[in-house]
């Protein structure tokens, strides 16, 4: 693994200074963990909802005002 990181660190030194900043979000972009209210699929989307109103009909559910101050929260977490 360390002769990919190696190789991946040559590649870094060898891109022209004009594209670095382009490099950098990139790699900014790869590294940064994924979000937990992300959804990348229709499915995972349609479970999500299947999911929320499974918990409405249970009485599963809290106040608007907690919910935002916990959405609030999270979005400061990611800096969204």
């Amino acid at each position: 693994m360390l002769a990919v990181r190696e190789r991946a660190v040559e590649y870094l030194n060898a891109v022209p200074e004009e594209k670095l900043p382009g490099v950098i979000d990139y790699l900014r972009f790869v590294c940064e963990p994924k979000n937990p209210a992300e959804v990348t699929t229709k499915e995972e989307l349609y479970r999500r909802i299947d999911e929320g109103m499974e918990d409405m009909r249970q009485g599963r559910v809290y106040p608007l005002e907690d919910v935002m101050r916990e959405a609030h929260a999270l979005i400061d977490q990611y800096d969204v």
